[in-house]
């Protein structure tokens, strides 16, 4: 399901540069074999989807920088031009669809709590939708305006889901062999998934 996600961008120094939130889904690129060894940030289920349905739907991977890097500077430099009026009409757009699929290597993990997580680790790719495939709403919102009313701006985004099918399913993660059958019996899937 697309859903607006809370995101910074800072300087080197900790200064907020941009906090917004953009309609996404996220995925992690994660081995098959390496899965069980990782530290997963949203649960123990999930759905493995194979890399050509990622491509067709242009989902693509987080480019992760570190806060004092060139790439970080340029675009901390690209924002705050941005918000100052400074860039072009036809620039203004691509500086937030680049925002969007760029993030920190580290930083705070508001879901663990956790101050320094390494976010380079989670591997994501994400799929965020152009405002036409969304009906029009707005692909970033300021983040306190989103965060007072996250059901109204969420549910906007419910007619636009991200769709697959069962062909495009690579493997199903569960918790037990309970699980594991009722998704074979129930959905027809195959028990090599």
């Amino acid at each position: 399901m697309v859903k607006y996600c809370g995101e910074y961008f800072g300087d080197s120094s900790g200064k907020v540069i941009s906090r917004v939130a953009h309609p996404m889904v996220s995925f992690s690129d994660y081995d098959h074999k390496e899965l069980s060894l990782k530290k997963i940030t949203y649960g123990g289920y999930g759905i493995a989807l194979k890399k050509t349905w990622a491509r067709e739907n242009n989902l693509s991977p987080v480019n992760y920088v570190e806060k004092n890097s060139p790439a970080a500077q340029g675009l901390i430099s690209l924002l705050r031009a941005r918000q100052r009026g400074k860039l072009p009409p036809e620039l203004r757009l691509s500086v937030i669809q680049l925002k969007c699929f760029t993030k920190h290597v580290s930083g705070k993990n508001s879901h663990f709590k956790i101050d320094n997580f390494d976010f380079k680790a989670e591997n994501e790719w994400r799929y965020v939708p152009s405002k036409s495939q969304i009906g029009g709403n707005k692909i970033s919102e300021n983040f306190s305006t989103y965060n007072k009313s996250k059901d109204k701006y969420n549910s906007r985004l419910k007619p636009y889901s991200l769709k697959f099918n069962n062909l495009d399913i690579k493997y199903i993660y569960v918790q037990n062999s309970a699980e594991r059958e009722y998704l074979i019996h129930n959905l027809g899937l195959s028990p090599k998934r």
